[in-house]
């Protein structure tokens, strides 16, 4: 009878092990499969199709297509470059610190929020890439720590060495704080 009962056990454990991998495996499928969105031929193809099948003609798609890269070529951000000034209002404390505006020094590098305590740099919360080339004008900068109510940070520009990767001993900072704002 033990022995039995030991082979069960064997069996109701080489089950649990095989359900175990299978399930493992499912969710392994699942989490790493494609996305679930259409590949953009696919959706051409089909946005084709249906064109078709309301009659329209090829030169009013094609019309159509060259409408729309012209104005995505002209919605492309500008980035602006000039004598540096740049406003950051008050802002709730969070993880992201919103731009108001900014008329950037240099045409590539990254700007920057640091800790700003009496008047004294601390450390870099968090940097953002811009670039004229790039049309990369951004809107915000995202911080690695959030601000916190009542704090005060200064916003900051990096030039950039060549590398699109922000490191303070490569990149270095233009010798100016562009704005001040408090966390509320």
């Amino acid at each position: 009878m033990a022995a039995e009962e030991t082979q069960q056990d064997g069996s109701k454990t080489l089950v649990s092990f095989v359900v175990g991998l299978l399930i493992g495996g499912m969710l392994v499928w699942a989490f790493s499969g494609p996305s679930a969105t259409a590949p953009s031929d696919v959706a051409e193809d089909s946005s084709e199709a249906s064109e078709m099948a309301a009659g329209t003609t090829d030169e009013a798609t094609e019309a159509e297509a060259n409408s729309d890269e012209e104005t995505a070529v002209d919605a492309a951000p500008v980035l602006p470059v000039g004598n540096g000034s740049i406003v950051v209002n008050d802002q709730p404390a969070g993880a992201t610190v919103a731009l108001e505006r900014a008329t950037y020094p240099i045409e590539e590098g990254w700007i920057g929020v640091r800790d700003f305590n009496n008047g004294q740099l601390g450390f870099i919360k968090g940097v953002v890439r811009f670039s004229a080339a790039g049309a990369q004008v951004p809107e915000s900068v995202i911080l690695q720590n959030a601000t916190q109510a009542g704090q005060e940070y200064a916003v900051v520009v990096f030039s950039d060495n060549g590398d699109n990767a922000f490191n303070p001993a490569g990149d270095v900072q233009i010798d100016q704080i562009f704005a001040t704002f408090t966390a509320q």
